[in-house]
């Protein structure tokens, strides 16, 4: 991934789940993960999160360095990730649509599918959302007729990959698409990093395509050689998207 914008660009006391992040960075990050509870395998390219964004379910900024190149932030990820995980199991985009506008106006919050209200608190919501939900989302796949609900708290549940601020929003903050490996809005711009550290995976994963051990990158960043193998796993589950 490319992370060529500073953290500095956003203000210090906006929400943390902001981050920075490009159109391609969203498609190689949904095409890299969530291989375990997806339907059937679908295309995602640029163009695609860019639609997402003209049908309203977030919006996209230029930055004012990268050649004013087109971002998205964290919310806007995360939101992706639902909508790329409906859509695996044959959900069109319009009703996701309806259902995402639907649940913004059921909660009041303008990243409804970034929320801990729609990830965690499913019994919370089912009778006052989700039961309508039912209705107005029905996605067919090779495990027949499956409602919003049981799609979604079936097959996730618990997002244990996922942490959530304190706020009222409770808004998604961190995102583990691999075990060891963390993307936090707060920490290098939302590069993917080693869990616990500021060490980017990408900066690991070049060392070691430059011709650098394991054994020695260990030692230079202050990690397990485990730590450096995780790393370079995923950038070359990354590297492996096209």
């Amino acid at each position: 991934m490319v992370y060529s914008i500073n953290i500095h660009e956003r203000g210090q006391d906006e929400p943390v789940w902001r981050g920075l992040f490009y159109a391609s960075d969203v498609v190689r990050l949904l095409s890299a993960t969530d291989r375990g509870i997806r339907g059937e395998q679908i295309e995602i390219g640029d163009r695609a999160v860019q639609g997402w964004s003209r049908r309203g379910f977030f919006g996209m900024e230029k930055s004012r360095y990268a050649h004013h190149r087109a971002f998205v932030r964290f919310g806007g990820v995360i939101t992706s990730r639902v909508i790329a995980l409906l859509m695996s199991y044959g959900t069109t985009v319009a009703r996701i649509d309806e259902a995402h506008e639907y649940l913004r106006d059921a909660t009041g919050l303008e990243f409804p599918f970034a929320s801990r209200k729609f990830w965690v608190e499913s019994a919370g919501l089912s009778k006052e959302v989700h039961s309508e939900l039912d209705d107005l989302v029905v996605t067919a796949s090779k495990f027949g007729q499956l409602p919003f609900t049981e799609l979604l708290y079936g097959r996730i549940e618990y997002p244990d990959d996922m942490e959530f601020d304190d706020s009222e929003d409770a808004f998604a903050t961190k995102w583990e698409p691999m075990p060891g490996v963390v993307i936090d809005p707060r920490v290098q711009s939302g590069a993917a990093c080693v869990k616990g550290t500021r060490t980017p995976t990408q900066v690991l994963y070049g060392g070691y395509e430059a011709g650098e051990g394991v054994s020695s990158l260990a030692y230079w960043y202050e990690l397990d050689e485990s730590q450096v193998e995780t790393a370079i796993k995923w950038e070359t589950q990354l590297a492996a998207v096209q």
